[in-house]
């Protein structure tokens, strides 16, 4: 493999890549195509906390991460929010925006979660084999494209209209959808995540965020495994095993009809600031 750089794991980033690929054809991308863009590429190792990439730097490269997990921030003033997080298979940097000139910037940063093994990938290159399809696989591609901007949109628009709490409960099941492992008790959540990030994942405090979570512990929720959370399949709807779960968009908050109240505690009708 192009860029292979010695003590990364060779089973770790072939993992990495065949998810990749999966992904790229589920995007409408012929697997003639993919060959083609996976043979040209640079390997980066990046220790735990290590920058990838900043606001306003160029964005003349895509990240694709082959082993480990990423996070990705929205800087906002003197904050940022945690917007997603990117593991196996998972693309980043994008997103960009046009500088005065033409020169394209990085929107957003990422910053490694855990020891991470990442595939780059020249813009120049990647143009180079989209110019190569043909017109109706272009359109696929356009049209997955679309479909992925517009979910995020979606996801994003919802979050507004969410309590803190509902938010937390969207924020776990996509966790568990995406990054959850099976375990006798239900699906574990495999990233270890502090409650600050949890915290700027759903735009709260640590404060609010550690109440919530105390919450869902005593309603049997979840459960504490070291410095993971257990989702417990028996008080969650729909759960059946990792990478089962329905699109956490699509399933309704555990609380929304408890006691007649709102995921916050208010009554049905008050009020659903996220502030509350």
């Amino acid at each position: 493999m192009a860029g292979m750089d010695q003590g990364i794991a060779p089973r770790a980033v072939t993992q990495g890549q065949g998810r990749l690929s999966a992904r790229l054809e589920q995007y409408g991308l012929p697997r003639a195509a993919i060959e083609v863009l996976l043979s040209r590429h640079t390997l980066v190792r990046y220790p735990k906390g290590a920058s990838l990439f900043g606001k306003g730097s160029p964005a003349d490269v895509v990240f694709a991460v082959m082993s480990g997990m990423i996070k990705i921030f929205c800087s906002a003033g003197p904050d940022r929010i945690l917007i997603d997080l990117a593991g196996p298979g998972d693309l980043a940097g994008y997103a960009d925006f046009s500088e005065i000139g033409g020169a394209r910037s990085q929107i957003f940063e990422a910053e490694a979660l855990t020891a991470t093994c990442v595939a780059l990938f020249t813009r120049d290159h990647i143009l180079r084999v989209l110019r190569g399809l043909e017109s109706g696989s272009l359109l696929a591609v356009t049209e997955s494209i679309n479909s992925l901007w517009a979910s995020m949109v979606y996801r994003c628009a919802g979050f507004l209209a969410m309590p803190l709490r509902a938010r937390l409960e969207s924020v776990l099941v996509d966790l568990a959808r995406r990054f959850g492992a099976n375990d006798a008790r239900g699906v574990m959540l495999t990233p270890e995540l502090g409650q600050e990030s949890l915290a700027e994942m759903i735009g709260g405090s640590r404060p609010m965020v550690s109440r919530l979570l105390m919450e869902m512990t005593q309603e049997g929720l979840i459960v504490r495994d070291g410095r993971r959370y257990i989702l417990l399949r028996a008080k969650w709807p729909g759960m059946e095993s990792a990478g089962a779960l329905p699109a956490s968009n699509a399933l309704p908050p555990l609380a929304a009809a408890r006691n007649g109240r709102q995921l916050d505690g208010k009554p049905r009708g008050a009020s659903a600031r996220a502030s509350a």
